[in-house]
């Protein structure tokens, strides 16, 4: 079988005229691409697979391409593109539930429902959509509150490599009918089969939040204050971001602004929101965060903070990555760890960094309330880049750090090409057997996604 034949039979759902879009990767560089393939509807995206498997063409599957593991970034493939389904949007607002097609973004599916108070509630920086979400079981800024896509995805209908479709799960929160396959699919970058639909889980919009940005007094103090805060406001905390002096400097410099702090960034800050679904009438946040922090301030545990700005703050924990990418090469490492590691962790990896590759800086952030660190490393303009092996070298020491303390080396980016080899290197051989079990039972071909689990 050849290329030809089958964008032949696929007519004018293909082209080999593929837009620099859907090459360019969010972080890591541009691939190649033999043909773009844009079905509108799930007929069509059932035909082409169809089509695809009986002609042994491998697929990449693609929805707004904005994640950072390299998964939807083709290295010869024909890229077969959800950005036209769009067919199905049924939103109840009895169940609280939307049934919506994969090709929707995040900022669309949040747009329509704010009319009704609800929301989708992972809260991202980038805007995927929805199959990308799927695909990688984001988290995002306000998981600790609301858990990841997996935690809000009540079934979903997929097609698997050969075109056959699945009706997973009823779309019900209680359902033991049938094994929950669903669950299979949610993480698994597109190499089991491609989502079509899913019925998500809604929540309310919050009616109000109150946002600080702390300075606490030492690095004894931050774990601490973690748990006086969840357990003085429970789940009305619903972010709990940590921000190194070099991350929130770097968000600072590309906003063109000053310290929020009026004495100067601290080694480590909490960003902290409360959030309530009941009016400050009822539940005055605000107030209850004045009070909170005061006590701190008395007890010695925080030294500064900054109040009463909260899209400011927010705009400053949003901005970090723009600002870590105009100082220079961003090497990015997704991982989460146990609260317990997190600071024993972050000294050996500074330690083995100074020692090592002395010209990374470490510029840390991320969600400390679930566990999840974006522990980012900037090379410098101004100093030769590693090469290939160097680079290989490098991230084989952070995840092996990362492993030693329990820790995940993909905590809400995914899976794909860039984590093949630490995947390969890492996970039991037991468990990749079985997982390429699974995986070869669903796309026997092996000719869907870029990964592979076996």
């Amino acid at each position: 079988m050849s290329l030809d034949a089958f964008l032949k039979a696929a007519g004018a759902l293909a082209s080999t005229e593929v837009e620099p879009r859907y090459l360019q990767g969010a972080r890591y560089g541009a691939g190649q691409a033999a043909a773009l393939l844009k079905p509108g509807s799930v007929a069509e995206a059932a035909e082409l697979l169809r089509l695809a498997d009986a002609h042994g063409i491998a697929l990449v599957l693609q929805g707004a391409h904005t994640g950072l593991v390299q998964a939807a970034t083709p290295q010869g493939q024909v890229i077969l593109s959800t950005e036209r389904l769009r067919e199905v949007f049924e939103f109840d607002p009895l169940d609280r539930t939307l049934r919506v097609s994969t090709g929707f973004k995040l900022s669309e599916v949040n747009q329509r429902l704010a009319e009704h108070g609800l929301q989708f509630p992972i809260d991202l920086s980038a805007d995927p959509s929805i199959g990308g979400m799927l695909a990688h079981n984001t988290g995002g800024t306000r998981m600790c509150r609301y858990g990841d896509v997996r935690a809000n995805t009540l079934g979903m209908e997929v097609l698997r490599a050969d075109g056959q479709a699945l009706r997973l799960g009823l779309g019900l929160a209680k359902d033991n009918s049938a094994l929950a396959l669903q669950h299979l699919f949610i993480g698994s970058s597109g190499a089991l089969g491609l989502i079509t639909e899913a019925t998500l889980k809604l929540a309310p919009l919050p009616k109000q939040s109150a946002v600080a940005l702390v300075a606490p007094a030492d690095w004894d103090a931050v774990w601490p204050l973690y748990q006086r805060w969840t357990a003085a406001f429970g789940s009305l905390v619903s972010a709990f971001e940590g921000l190194s002096a070099n991350a929130l400097e770097a968000a600072i410099h590309v906003q063109g602004g000053a310290s929020p702090f009026a004495e100067g960034l601290p080694p480590y800050s909490l960003l902290v929101e409360l959030s309530a679904d009941v009016p400050a009438s009822q539940l005055d946040l605000r107030a209850l965060l004045h009070t909170q922090l005061e006590a701190d301030f008395e007890s010695g545990a925080v030294v500064d903070a900054a109040l009463d700005n909260d899209e400011g703050l927010w705009g400053l924990r949003h901005a970090v990555s723009e600002g870590l990418r105009e100082q220079g090469a961003v090497i990015g490492f997704d991982i989460s760890l146990p609260r317990r590691a997190f600071l024993p962790f972050r000294a050996q990896a500074g330690a083995w960094l100074a020692e090592h590759f002395a010209p990374a800086k470490v510029c840390d952030f991320g969600h400390l309330g679930d566990g999840g660190q974006h522990y980012n490393l900037v090379w410098p303009k101004d100093c030769p880049k590693p090469g290939a092996e160097d680079m290989a070298r490098l991230r084989e020491g952070i995840y092996a750090l990362v492993a030693a303390h329990g820790g995940s080396f993909s905590a809400e980016h995914g899976l794909g090409p860039l984590l093949q080899a630490t995947y390969d290197a890492l996970t039991p051989s037991a468990l990749r057997q079985s997982a390429g079990a699974v995986a070869a039972a669903l796309n026997p071909s092996n000719r869907l996604g870029q990964f592979r689990f076996g």
